[in-house]
């Protein structure tokens, strides 16, 4: 079984057809096909193998800098409460007296509601 011939727009390279050449001349059209990864900094046509490896690697890069960015944040209190010690003891009374002040408003609001307190709603 033989292969059908490649289609002309399949072949096709905008970056080589000579009636492109001022456009992709441009000096902000060259940073841009620069930083796509398209040209190489000297000018030359970065083949398409060598530019899907190059993105594939870079997208690989790009995870595994989110993944670490995650552990870093996720990471960073426990860190914390390692350097600094009394902090954590600080956290834990600081939790216990909003506990402790908000059963005291509660035990008001019931008194007052229920009439035990020092006034009655009746």
């Amino acid at each position: 079984m033989s292969h059908p011939p490649p289609r002309l727009l399949e072949t096709y390279n905008s970056l080589k057809d000579k009636n492109l050449t001022e456009y992709f001349n441009n000096t902000w059209m060259r940073q841009h096909l620069q930083r796509s990864g398209l040209i190489s900094r000297s000018g030359k046509i970065i083949p398409e193998k060598e530019y899907r490896l190059n993105a594939i690697r870079e997208e690989r890069q790009s995870r595994v800098r989110k993944c670490l960015a995650g552990t870093m944040f996720n990471e960073a209190p426990d860190t914390e409460r390692h350097h600094h010690p009394g902090a954590e003891k600080k956290r834990a009374e600081n939790g216990r007296k909003e506990k402790a002040q908000k059963v005291k408003v509660r035990l008001e609001c019931s008194r007052v509601l229920w009439g035990c307190g020092s006034f009655s709603l009746g």
